[in-house]
């Protein structure tokens, strides 16, 4: 089961991800070509529905043609030195 902070850690990396798709100007069909990662799962993770795997999380950077660490970098909107609980 997931929790609460997950749940808001999966919200901030779907609002991260989107503007990053946004700040280029991308539609889903382009991302799509460009990271070969479905667009319903693309909708998913900005919607902060599920987690991308290790892979996916190349393939969107690729996409993006970021280095992986720019996809990670946003606010994770809690405090982790209190724990996932």
């Amino acid at each position: 089961m997931i929790s609460e902070k997950e749940k808001i850690i999966l919200k901030s990396f779907g609002e991260h991800l989107k503007s990053l798709k946004e700040e280029q100007e991308l539609s889903y069909r382009e991302f799509y070509k460009r990271s070969g990662v479905n667009t319903g799962d693309i909708i998913k993770y900005e919607n902060g529905e599920t987690s991308p795997n290790f892979i996916t999380i190349m393939r969107l950077a690729i996409g993006l043609k970021i280095h992986p660490t720019a996809l990670l970098d946003f606010d994770y909107g809690i405090d982790f030195s209190a724990g996932l609980e």
